[in-house]
């Protein structure tokens, strides 16, 4: 009976010896926030898509600086981002890895990185919108039609012939 109370003991101090030392190790890569509401950000270009014929090494490592609207306290941030992003279909919520502090500096040695630069907005050109959820279609080939949901700029439940896609 000793025997397995012994036993039972050095498992229990077992696992709470492994318990501090993961709370150690998470701890330990734990980061601060660095931002706060109406600071300048500058946002990554890592996971934006860009129109053909851009290489992508060529392409600015971060775009901005844009303004924080919003904490969402799960180090997820609301950027106040052009109609032009939003158009493209970025999202106006970054986390915290994909965005750097803004430094002030001499625009005339060091340009700043505005989307503008990166994807030239043509104002001739009718928008392109994104669809957030196709919901039906009727017909076939050149002749269908989609109907479908998209951002808060659209129609929601708007319908468009193929060859307007």
């Amino acid at each position: 009976m000793q025997r397995l109370k012994s036993a039972l003991m050095a498992a229990h101090g077992s696992i709470l010896g492994a318990q501090v030392k993961q709370t150690h190790t998470a701890n330990k890569c734990h980061q601060v926030s660095l931002f706060a509401l109406d600071d300048l950000v500058y946002l990554s270009m890592k996971n934006m898509s860009f129109p053909k014929g851009l290489a992508r090494k060529l392409i600015p490592k971060y775009m901005g600086p844009y303004r924080i609207t919003e904490d969402f306290k799960n180090n997820s941030y609301q950027i106040k981002i052009p109609a032009s992003m939003k158009q493209r279909g970025i999202h106006d919520v970054f986390h915290m890895l994909l965005m750097c502090v803004h430094v002030a500096n001499d625009n005339c040695l060091f340009p700043s990185h505005l989307d503008s630069q990166i994807v030239p907005v043509n104002q001739d050109s009718e928008p392109e919108w994104a669809a957030d959820k196709i919901t039906h279609h009727i017909g076939s080939g050149e002749s269908a039609m989609f109907q479908f949901y998209g951002s808060q700029e659209m129609n929601h439940g708007s319908s468009m012939p193929k060859s307007g896609i």
